[in-house]
């Protein structure tokens, strides 16, 4: 009895840690994706080998063409009447433009963050939305670029806001919280663009491989040469690294210029 009673406990023992095990591979498991690297490479692709249908061209076009013509009668608009249709006016200096610039630099300060802490902390879920965070830092920091121009009205003088000297020696006005935004921006947006560009290499390189044309040989100069190298993986991953742990202090400052905007 004794002994039948220990086989008993052998046996549920075994089923215990084999279904521990189970489970561990299935968690494990859902972090892999169960087709072949090719399969899963082709099918990354195909929005890029295939070529699109005229209804998505028209529909781009259609969708372009509208946007384009909105912007384009709204700049007329505040060019022709002045910025005082934007709410900028006496007392009231900032207007919907500024707004919409700290709105855009906030979407684009979550994006950051989003990307630079599941990098740094190395979150293997990250993958599928570190991208969609970069893409949303990068476009935002340019609605943000656009929404100060816009602000300035006179866009055609924006070229004044650059600390060059001219013919009258006179230099932007420093003390002007917009000359700083630009500069905050200007810095934050290569930075953001550079962060957003080195993950992409790999992905160029295997478009370059899967395209012809001059689709290849426009893969092949963004791609810089990449091959998949161990030594130019190494050199990647340190270069991302470097950039998620720089990026971040950039993130914060830009933040305390913009806030200046009000100050001012």
């Amino acid at each position: 009895m004794a002994y039948g009673k220990k086989e008993t406990e052998k046996k549920k023992e075994h089923h215990e840690h084999h279904g521990h095990t189970e489970e561990h591979f299935k968690e494990k498991h859902l972090m892999l994706d169960p087709l072949p690297r090719g399969v899963m490479n082709d099918m990354v692709m195909e929005a890029v080998t295939e070529k699109p249908s005229w209804k998505w061209w028209v529909t781009v076009i259609f969708m372009s063409a509208t946007v384009a013509y909105c912007l384009l009668y709204s700049w007329y608009v505040l060019i022709a009447e002045g910025v005082g249709v934007a709410g900028v006016n006496r007392p009231s200096y900032w207007g919907i433009f500024l707004v919409n610039t700290v709105f855009w630099i906030g979407i684009s300060h979550a994006g950051t963050f989003i990307s630079a802490i599941l990098r740094v902390f190395r979150a293997e879920f990250r993958r599928p939305f570190t991208r969609v965070a970069e893409l949303m830092t990068t476009f935002g920091l340019v609605q943000a670029g656009f929404s100060i121009f816009m602000h300035m009205g006179r866009v055609w003088l924006a070229y004044w806001l650059m600390p060059y000297p001219n013919q009258r020696m006179l230099w932007p006005n420093f003390h002007s919280p917009l000359s700083w935004d630009l500069l905050a921006i200007t810095t934050y947006l290569l930075s953001s663009t550079m962060y957003l560009f080195l993950p992409l290499i790999p992905d160029l390189a295997m478009a370059r491989d899967k395209t012809t044309g001059w689709r290849k040989n426009f893969y092949r100069i963004l791609a810089l040469g990449f091959r998949g190298t161990e030594g130019e993986w190494t050199h990647l991953r340190n270069a991302m690294n470097i950039f998620a742990f720089a990026i971040i202090p950039v993130m914060f400052s830009v933040h305390t210029i913009v806030s200046w905007d009000f100050a001012a």
